[in-house]
């Protein structure tokens, strides 16, 4: 296959899994607790940022604006879901922390720099995500044994962000650097297969966790 056939592949399949998800979750929304609602929220940014995403590029028109209200999005929406989840006062705290400062750093990014709207931004998916992985480690300590309630969701964030994060890295630097298009091509598709076991695992956690009826009890 070429890596067209490949990436259409993948990105159909990611789309498809996207929307099954925010379907399943959004069935139990009602009986559920505030987090479980919080993800909802989240999987629906996600269905319409990447629906959008395709329409607009099946035009050949220009979609990487979209990113910046995914990654921001994400952001948000995950950071209210770990002040949920985590225990603590010190860590809401730091959670509140980095929703005040994050965005305000964003801001300043596409003050300083308009231009960056219609770009790909390294570093805002950078501040965008590392947070959110450091919450993402500070559940597991609270969860050693592996046994609670979104624990499957968290592993993906944990994993997905490092991974993301780093593809990310690796692609805009092989940009800048003009190394051979095709490798470029390998990090886009190794980022989109990752994406996939990042849904997956979401299927996973509600698949587990909130299939029964007496699930959240």
């Amino acid at each position: 296959m070429t890596y067209k056939n490949w990436h259409d592949l993948l990105v159909n399949s990611n789309y498809i899994l996207v929307v099954l998800n925010t379907l399943l979750y959004f069935i139990g929304y009602r009986n559920n607790s505030v987090a479980y609602k919080i993800i909802c929220f989240y999987l629906l940014l996600c269905t319409i940022v990447q629906g959008y995403s395709s329409y607009l590029a099946s035009f050949s028109k220009p979609n990487l604006f979209l990113s910046h209200y995914y990654f921001v999005g994400q952001f948000l929406l995950l950071s209210l879901f770990y002040k949920q989840i985590l225990k603590g006062a010190i860590k809401k705290k730091v959670i509140n922390l980095c929703l005040l400062i994050v965005p305000i750093l964003v801001a300043i990014i596409y003050i300083v720099k308009p231009e960056e709207y219609l770009r790909f931004n390294l570093i805002e998916v950078i501040i965008t995500s590392l947070p959110l992985v450091f919450f993402a480690f500070l559940f597991f300590l609270e969860n050693l044994n592996f046994s609670k309630k979104f624990i499957y969701f968290n592993s993906g964030v944990f994993v997905y962000l490092i991974a993301s994060t780093f593809l990310f890295s690796v692609g805009n630097y092989i940009v800048e650097a003009e190394i051979a298009k095709s490798i470029t091509s390998y990090v886009w598709i190794l980022n989109n297969i990752m994406y996939s076991i990042y849904l997956l695992l979401i299927f996973v956690e509600w698949y587990k966790n909130f299939l029964k009826p007496n699930a959240n009890k």
